[in-house]
């Protein structure tokens, strides 16, 4: 948890610092609006795989349950994000309309990728709970830093070419890539 709240801000910060020195405050604004939005309803997601997950992971002991357990998230939590990511996704003119300003309508380019990075990042923390489930905490540490500043990197690098998508398509691209580390890491356990 502290990890966690050290490095999400940090990374925050340089992200829309870096969106505001390249492509002006208003592009750093819908991008900050899309990530609040983003957090509020996954907020739904991560409550229950810190409340029921997390807990049940770390009172497994025999291989066989821990992979059940995984499976069962991905057959529940998993698709459950992809739905609101969804629902989200197809409302987006609605939710603009509602929560923001007619101003904020260039932001309706952000939510196809950032939504395909929410579910990704769901997906990736199925396992990467795992790791803290079964004490794999340094790995877990260690994952959670690199990945963060990973974001940042990524978008300073997509930002001459994809402009203020950058972020977003730098969001999926982490997940993808942190789902992938985070299995890699954990293949003894899921394998077996």
């Amino acid at each position: 948890a502290l990890t966690s709240a050290a490095c999400v801000p940090v990374s925050h910060i340089l992200v829309r610092s870096h969106l505001a020195d390249t492509l002006g405050l208003e592009a750093a604004g819908y991008w900050e609006a899309m990530w609040r939005l983003s957090g509020a309803y996954l907020m739904l997601v991560t409550t229950t795989l810190s409340l029921y997950y997390l807990p049940r992971l770390s009172e497994l002991k025999e291989p066989s349950s821990i992979k059940k357990e995984v499976l069962q998230g991905y057959k529940i939590i998993l698709p459950v994000a992809a739905f609101c990511g969804l629902i989200i996704y197809l409302l987006r003119d609605f939710i603009i309309g509602v929560l923001f300003t007619s101003e904020f309508s260039a932001m309706r380019d952000l939510f196809a990728w950032q939504m395909v990075g929410d579910t990704l990042k769901i997906g990736s923390w199925i396992l990467a709970y795992l790791m803290l489930g079964q004490a794999l905490v340094r790995k877990f540490i260690i994952t959670e830093i690199v990945f963060y500043f990973v974001i940042f990197i990524l978008t300073y690098m997509l930002i001459p070419i994809l402009g203020i998508k950058a972020p977003v398509i730098a969001h999926a691209v982490n997940y993808a890539v942190y789902w992938c580390v985070v299995m890699f890491l954990l293949r003894a356990v899921i394998i077996n």
